[in-house]
């Protein structure tokens, strides 16, 4: 990094309308063009010899400092979405970071690649938004059926309740309105949820760093009812997610493995892995599994075998795996189930695309198990 850039080099990277930042081994910046400058809202000349951090938004800086060292140690690229406030607009701007692998060993520092996407971002968005309304008009229909017998038992419960004579029998007609009010409102809940607008990426999180801490808030409360939890990392790569959205996720998936196994308790196991397309991370359970016949109805709304709408005693109305995949797509990933991993129970899959700088910066294995 002491050596100048050549001539041609150099006037290549000044006419670059994409930015481009150039730091050395200690992330302090040493060269910056004027796209950059301009995207970033910096000046140029104040901005060379200052830590590459400082160019994040305040709230942003500390997840990527640990990108920047995770990315320094694994020569691994990463992609962040930042959003950037300017005169009243957000704009929207994808940071990729590319580490640069020195002759010998290590990197000799590392390139910032500084991109707007503020107008595909709002395209993006108002085709997702359409897709939504595609989706809720297909509900609609499902959603009417379902409600419509949830008050139909609730007016059935009160008509029994006035022609009570003793309390016993009003107190039984009670809980049997209270029953009918409380799904009533667990299906609004989960249909606002479904309709809810995109939350901003404004608190992103490492994916492996939010996996075990899922895993952790979840053991004890697990062990408590006879499930054990497992968490098998091959791989940790580099890849930022909504800590809501994400979590969301998770809570969907083990909601519906806790159902799956019932009083009787089991195992849950989370393996996370990656190659050079995808970060995957699977879901299992040990419960009965999903018939093959039903494995592609699993994420259709109101789709449920286990809860009141699919004729058995729990709550679940049907929609936690539907919200779930939307949160994962909205992400730039897929959910799927997976049959072909499971082993005695149900498999689901999520998958995120990343970015490998070559064959000589793979990553090594990090195997680990909590």
């Amino acid at each position: 990094m002491d050596s100048m850039p050549t001539e041609f080099t150099s006037r290549l990277c000044e006419c670059a309308s994409i930015g481009i930042v150039v730091t050395g081994s200690d992330f302090r910046i040493r060269m910056m063009n004027d796209s950059a400058a301009m995207l970033l809202g910096v000046d140029r000349t104040s901005s060379m010899g200052r830590p590459v951090d400082e160019l994040m938004p305040e709230h942003r800086r500390e997840m990527s400092r640990r990108l920047l060292v995770r990315a320094k140690a694994q020569l691994r690229s990463v992609e962040l979405r930042v959003l950037y406030p300017r005169n009243g607009v957000n704009r929207h701007l994808t940071i990729t970071v590319d580490p640069i692998p020195a002759n010998e060993e290590g990197i000799d520092g590392i390139c910032l690649w500084v991109r707007d996407q503020t107008r595909r971002m709002e395209l993006e968005r108002r085709l997702a938004r359409i897709d939504k309304l595609a989706s809720l008009g297909q509900m609609a229909g499902g959603l009417a059926h379902h409600l419509n017998n949830v008050l139909g038992g609730i007016v059935t419960a009160v008509d029994h309740g006035l022609g009570c004579s003793d309390l016993a029998s009003a107190k039984r007609a009670l809980r049997l309105i209270s029953d009918g009010m409380t799904n009533a409102v667990s299906l609004t809940r989960k249909l606002m949820e479904f309709s809810s607008p995109e939350l901003p990426d404004q608190n992103l999180v490492d994916f492996t760093e939010a996996v075990i801490g899922f895993v952790e808030q979840s053991r004890e409360r697990l062990r408590k009812a006879d499930r054990t939890v497992e968490l098998e990392i091959r791989r940790a790569p580099i890849l930022a997610v909504h800590q809501f959205k994400i979590h969301q996720v998770l809570d969907s998936l083990l909601a519906n493995s806790e159902q799956a196994l019932g009083e009787k308790g089991g195992r849950i196991t989370i393996e996370l892995e990656a190659d050079d397309r995808d970060v995957r991370l699977y879901f299992l359970d040990s419960g009965p599994g999903i018939p093959r016949e039903l494995s592609e109805q699993v994420f259709e709304p109101f789709f449920t075998t286990r809860g009141a709408l699919g004729g058995g005693s729990e709550g679940n109305l049907g929609l936690g795996l539907t919200l779930a995949r939307r949160l994962v797509a909205e992400m730039g990933g897929t959910l799927r189930y997976c049959p072909e991993r499971a082993h005695d129970g149900a498999c689901f899959q999520i998958a995120f695309p990343i970015r490998r700088i070559d064959e000589a910066g793979s990553a090594s294995d990090m195997d680990r198990r909590s």
